[in-house]
């Protein structure tokens, strides 16, 4: 009787005991400050001192994104879209540990994260030590290393492990319905600027409109003084009258300007849209000197003529009505794809600005 009751005391303590370690285990026990510096392991918390972030994924694809002069650039040679490297910066400042990773499932879970996350480098500024909170030895270095990995059953949330720890977690951003690892893109079409033009009408020296397929209707403008322009045809002509209005609306649009997207092309098919579809070709200067040049090519597409929905005559190439092609400051190896409407003035001829 008596070793019965001790050896349910044992159990008894046993089972406090391993009810103690799993509460403790899950942070039950942690004041909230400790438990928000627990959840918060994986932010960053001062994202002005980041540098670069670089994305790798385990098929090849990567992107490096560095801060140059205040400036975010692709690969150290395309601008980066800002809005897209704000989202980035504030995913990063704000990622915490939704939950964790139960122990029986954590080794399938770090191999999927061998073979299918997304690799994360976050570099920053920063000091090597801290001794009385007096910093040392501050410099560049990476600062976190992340992988991050497919979101959980219900998306609201996906597993990540910091480089260095063996447990993973599921991490999100607190009010956020998804998962996070979209943000984290090794694609760098993903972060590219779609800006082509971004010069205001102050700074326009000069700007060039040859019409390839009606060179009558080319035309050169100069700045002659703060918000006046003189108008000369492909001939070098100086047009005496002209409609100023029309004429400075179109240059204050070059302040912005930008493209829809990049063309999904083969390199045969872009050699041949290069070589054949050229109908304008803009070149503006400002008044540092840079030039800036845009070519805009037809994009041909097979249409089918019907009647009563009966398909007439066999289907004809024509240009889209919408959508064209442009290449930018001669990189004959990137095809943009642009919208009219949004390059409506500037691809207006000559007689658009001549008065009658």
């Amino acid at each position: 009787m008596k070793k019965n009751r001790l050896y349910i005391i044992i159990a008894a303590v046993l089972v406090v005991a391993s009810t103690l370690v799993i509460l403790d285990k899950k942070g039950v026990f942690l004041s909230p400050e400790e438990r928000s510096l627990v959840g918060s392991i994986f932010a960053i918390k001062d994202t002005n001192t980041v540098t670069q972030i670089f994305m790798a994924d385990m098929h090849g694809n990567k992107v490096l994104l560095s801060r140059k002069s205040g400036i975010w650039m692709v690969d150290d040679s395309i601008p980066a879209l800002k809005a897209n490297v704000d989202d980035l910066l504030s995913t990063l400042k704000n990622l915490f540990i939704k939950q964790t990773v139960a122990k029986t499932a954590q080794s399938a879970i770090n191999k999927m994260l061998s073979t299918k996350a997304i690799k994360v480098d976050v570099y920053q500024i920063a000091p090597k030590f801290k001794i009385f909170g007096i910093p040392f030895s501050t410099k560049e270095r990476i600062t976190k290393t992340y992988y991050m990995g497919e979101a959980i059953m219900d998306n609201m949330g996906n597993y990540a492990l910091i480089e260095g720890m063996k447990e993973p977690f599921v991490v999100t951003i607190p009010g956020f319905r998804g998962f996070v690892t979209p943000q984290f893109s090794p694609f760098p079409k993903d972060w590219y600027s779609h800006t082509l033009f971004q010069t205001k009408l102050t700074r326009i020296a000069k700007l060039e409109s040859v019409d390839v397929e009606n060179p009558n209707e080319s035309f050169v403008i100069t700045k002659e003084g703060p918000r006046f322009f003189s108008l000369f045809d492909g001939n070098g002509n100086q047009l005496t009258a002209y409609d100023t209005t029309r004429v400075i609306d179109m240059l204050s649009e070059f302040r912005e300007r930008n493209y829809l997207s990049i063309a999904e092309v083969t390199p045969g098919e872009r050699d041949t849209i290069i070589q054949n579809d050229l109908f304008k070709i803009l070149t503006l200067t400002d008044t540092e000197g840079k030039k800036f040049e845009l070519r805009f090519y037809r994009l041909m597409h097979l249409v089918q003529e019907e009647q009563d929905d009966i398909p007439i005559g066999d289907p004809k190439m024509v240009a889209h009505r919408d959508v064209c092609y442009g290449t930018f400051n001669g990189d004959l190896t990137t095809l943009y794809r642009l919208q009219y409407h949004y390059f409506d003035r500037q691809i207006q001829p000559l007689s658009y600005f001549a008065k009658q």
